[in-house]
């Protein structure tokens, strides 16, 4: 028989479902990060992991959308046993919690993305319209000096393992051409 709910300040039932997703602070949770990324929330618990999971996103929010119920559900899981041992967690500092876990994320898998909000519909908007900035720098091919014979290598693979390919070209101080080699599998 379930257990009387330590999540609310009204005393009900305790189910996964009501725990994780109908409760007054639950619900206010998901309907927080939902809004923020034009999502309903669904009926049951399943529905709204495959609902964030499959919720069409570029490259840089799909893994913060598919992280985000996993982090929603660990930190309303803290919440309740806080609760339950006699402390407390408001629903701002959950959001808080949640938005600074996701945030984190982000940061260590995109390092080189800067100063990012950590005001969930902020992000979201920040996410879809951002556009990476590309570096390059030219490369060109330099003599060898004196009696000197250049190397040029290079190779690619699809995976480890996978398809793969190197070559190599050999050059003299002139810059005319020796031999090369080359190999794929």
């Amino acid at each position: 028989m379930p257990s009387r709910s330590w999540c609310c300040n009204r005393p009900t039932v305790e189910t996964m479902q009501y725990l994780f997703l109908k409760s007054q602070c639950a619900d206010k949770v998901w309907q927080y990060f939902s809004l923020g990324a034009g999502l309903t929330h669904g009926v049951s618990l399943q529905q709204v992991f495959q609902r964030w999971w499959k919720h069409p996103a570029n490259v840089y929010l799909k893994p913060l959308y598919q992280a985000l119920p996993c982090v929603v559900v660990w930190e309303l899981w803290k919440r309740r046993k806080k609760r339950r041992y006699g402390g407390n967690i408001s629903l701002n500092r959950l959001i808080s919690q949640v938005s600074a876990t996701l945030h984190n994320l982000l940061v260590y898998r995109f390092p080189k993305m800067k100063r990012l909000s950590s005001n969930w519909p902020e992000l979201v908007s920040e996410l879809e319209s951002y556009i990476p900035r590309l570096h390059y720098r030219r490369v060109c091919w330099e003599f060898p000096s004196g009696q000197w014979i250049q190397c040029k290598t290079d190779g690619a693979s699809r995976g480890n393992p996978g398809k793969s390919g190197a070559a190599v070209v050999f050059r003299d101080a002139a810059g005319d051409f020796l031999c090369a080699a080359t190999r794929s599998n």
